[in-house]
């Protein structure tokens, strides 16, 4: 279930079909060696015609790169022997005419899928059960080992949709004095929800409740279809599309999908749960499970009434299950009782997150600082180390197909481990934010957000990447950007609003002290390029990154 990085089987794929069995994975030295050398081959083969990946793919362009043409070679012959566990998108049947004629009906009908509107759905599943239908035969032309994952990540949306939008949906339970349960059709049934298990788990008081409603307030069950917004006319027309949405919204019940079944962890197993912080939009709870401590997020009560919040929480926790890397918080498992008590559970990060720890030793004098570019042996991290640990999770992320962008990339979803390991968090609630809501909030994401983000074009993951350098400039800093602009707000009428203008004019960029290293610092100013063509890609960050820490390391010795 846990989605691993893309990779494209070679010439072991071959040799399966004729074993019946898979090549084993290459040990972990052979692949750190395989990865290294895979990196940089490809960096150049991408570079040098400007080649895009995965479906936006011209074959024909690949094809007849000699630089390209090298990479695939190094790695057929590394896959003859075993199946590294790559960190980068290997293609190696691309040049074969199966694949790239199955890879140019892929491209056709991925980009009518997507033009199309999910309000009208006949239309809609014309366009992208070709699609969906045609992606097991593509995976097999083109010779795809671990993709099958990724490549459902693009299509789980229409198909969820397209598989069910025929299902008959019954109608709502009666309402009682307390809840309002939804009885949701499914594929191959009904589900029924057991009122035994209702009654004992409404038996079940605890500090949690008081705390969660604390949190937001209250009871706050909904009914399917209930909180749809109408069209501006509020004409029946609407009403009927916005019913038909929250059908398909419910018929895409987390709580039913078979695949996250596995990590469904009784309420009962939860203990000590006790509130930690609260955000705009989620709550989060310090909790054990198997006397191990963990953190439990779940939607603050207000936003558990908006449908579109609780399917952007589940799009969420279906993302969080399929990541797997040493620097993104390990998802643990969910738990609910309800849909609008949804939860998902994730290690605990004992020593909290970056913007914390930035706090810490802002109010310290200078020389009593722990937190420094060169690591120490007076403290367990630094910021270059913080740094390199972050592009390490955003290497995993933007090798996908499509791409996974993080959006929302600052200090404080940055999180720290009892060994001081830095790992990225937060992969959906707050990016539920319009960016109106994000002018108007007091500092917000604002200040971290990408320019072509901001004028409301098209972007790609490169968004991240300025958003860290914006991340470098608080470690450096010791401060939020723009602090003391925006600190003096009611002073000069500097906004958010007028920040996100001058940001997206490129009239303005984080500072930086005179205390941060040298390369370090045209690192990050790279990152903060205005247009994102030229800013770095995270996998050169990452080189750039663990090279200075070697350089750092080599001075202590």
């Amino acid at each position: 279930m846990q989605l691993q990085v893309l990779t494209i089987a070679v010439l072991a794929a071959m040799a399966s079909a004729q074993t019946g069995a898979l090549l084993p994975r290459c040990d972990v030295d052979v692949s750190a060696a395989f990865n290294s050398s895979m990196n940089n081959q490809s960096v150049v083969c991408m570079k040098d015609q400007n080649i895009k990946a995965g479906l936006l793919l011209d074959v024909s362009l690949f094809c007849a790169t000699p630089s390209c043409i090298k990479m695939m070679n190094a790695t057929q012959a590394q896959a003859a022997t075993c199946r590294p566990n790559a960190t980068i998108l290997l293609p190696t049947k691309y040049c074969e005419d199966v694949c790239r004629q199955k890879l140019t009906a892929m491209q056709l009908f991925s980009k009518n899928c997507k033009e199309v509107e999910t309000s009208n759905l006949t239309t809609y599943c014309t366009f992208c059960n070709k699609f969906t239908q045609e992606a097991d035969s593509f995976i097999d032309a083109c010779g795809l080992w671990d993709s099958a994952s990724a490549l459902r990540d693009t299509i789980t949306t229409p198909r969820a949709i397209c598989d069910r939008v025929n299902t008959a949906v019954p109608p709502p339970a009666p309402e009682s004095s307390s809840t309002t349960y939804i009885i949701i059709g499914a594929i191959g049934g009904v589900v029924l929800l057991g009122a035994a298990a209702y009654v004992c788990l409404k038996k079940k008081k605890s500090k949690y409740e008081a705390d969660y409603r604390s949190a937001g307030g209250g009871s706050h069950m909904i009914s399917g279809g209930s909180n749809g917004r109408r069209s501006p006319g509020g004409d029946s027309t609407g009403t009927a599309r916005t019913n038909q949405l929250a059908q398909v919204t419910m018929q895409n019940d987390i709580r039913f999908d078979t695949e996250l079944a596995q990590f469904r962890i009784p309420q009962q197993e939860i203990q000590n749960i006790s509130l930690l912080v609260k955000g705009g939009y989620g709550v989060v709870f310090h909790a054990t499970f198997n006397k191990v401590d963990v953190a439990m997020k779940q939607l603050l009560p207000s936003k558990a009434k908006d449908q579109n919040a609780i399917q952007d929480f589940m799009n969420e926790i279906r993302l969080c299950a399929r990541l797997e890397h040493p620097k993104i918080v390990t998802f643990v498992g969910i738990s609910w009782s309800t849909l609008q008590d949804l939860a998902v559970l994730s290690e605990f990060m004992a020593n909290g997150d970056v913007t914390g720890l930035i706090r810490k030793e802002r109010k310290k004098p200078d020389g009593n600082r722990l937190l420094h570019w060169v690591p120490s042996r007076e403290f367990g991290t630094s910021k270059t180390k913080i740094a390199a640990d972050v592009i390490d999770a955003l290497v995993y992320l933007h090798s996908f197909q499509p791409t996974v962008i993080h959006r929302d990339l600052k200090s404080k979803n940055v999180l720290l481990s009892a060994t001081w390991e830095a790992k990225l968090s937060d992969f959906g609630i707050s990016r539920v934010t319009s960016l109106e809501e994000t002018m108007t909030s007091n500092i917000g994401t604002v200040a971290w957000i990408a320019p072509e983000v901001l004028t409301g074009g098209r972007y790609t993951e490169k968004a991240d990447i300025y958003s860290f350098g914006v991340l470098l400039s608080e470690l450096d800093t010791l401060q939020v950007p723009y602090a003391e602009m925006l600190g003096k707000s009611k002073e000069n009428g500097f906004s958010n609003a007028r920040l996100a203008m001058m940001v997206s004019e490129g009239a303005l960029q984080p500072t930086f002290t005179d205390g941060i290293p040298s390369q370090l610092h045209q690192l990050a100013m790279d990152c903060l390029n205005f247009h994102d063509n030229d800013r770095p890609s995270a996998m050169k960050l990452s080189y750039q990154l663990h090279s200075i820490l070697k350089d750092f390391d080599t001075l202590h010795k």
